[in-house]
């Protein structure tokens, strides 16, 4: 099986991540993808985030009723932080039958000269999202192309231009606005009723 990886603090998941990984199996033929929500990402260690399992709770709500998004609680299950580089070897050494990709954003892959082992990483099936379209002169393609000659399993995709984030969820919640169409129903349900935000 073709597997994609896909990790990020999830704070809240929302529908521009479920964007990201239906055209990611669509466009790559992949047969699953594993979700994987963060409990200290190491970019943002001092950032004040929502705890681990109500980001996992939110995660699980938004894509159970989807058998090919599977939720792994591998970098959230403790409060350790994983690096990138770990989480590949330990999904391509537990799942060794099937080809590993990880997901990753335009944004993550532009600085993933400053990640930890970032070479290792680079050497491994790798699927770069573009956010605002392919641009043949851009800096994204440049990066991409250079890489490839060290490791032509660099995958640049396009990605459906919407426009949501995160941030932007946090920031309508706390201001008292209505975040409903960019979450999953059962998501906005955990962040009204666990006060989450505000």
């Amino acid at each position: 099986m073709r597997i994609g990886l896909y990790g990020g603090t999830f704070d809240p998941i929302h529908l521009g991540h479920l964007i990201v990984i239906e055209n990611a199996i669509n466009q790559m033929d992949l047969d699953r993808v594993i979700i994987l929500p963060s409990s200290n990402p190491p970019h943002k260690k001092n950032i004040n985030k929502t705890k681990a399992d109500l980001r996992v709770e939110m995660v699980y709500e938004a894509i159970k009723d989807n058998p090919k998004i599977i939720l792994s609680t591998y970098e959230s299950s403790n409060d350790e932080v994983r690096y990138t580089h770990e989480t590949l070897d330990y999904f391509t050494s537990h799942l060794s039958n099937h080809e590993i990709f990880y997901i990753m954003g335009e944004d993550s892959f532009m600085t993933i000269d400053s990640w930890r082992n970032y070479e290792k990483i680079l050497g491994y099936n790798i699927i770069v999202f573009a956010r605002d379209g392919i641009e043949e002169d851009s800096k994204l393609v440049k990066k991409v192309n250079k890489i490839r000659k060290a490791n032509p399993n660099i995958y640049l995709i396009n990605i459906l231009n919407v426009n949501i984030s995160s941030t932007l969820i946090r920031t309508l919640v706390k201001e008292d606005k209505s975040i409903k169409y960019l979450v999953r129903d059962e998501a906005d349900y955990i962040v009204k009723n666990r006060h989450l935000y505000e």
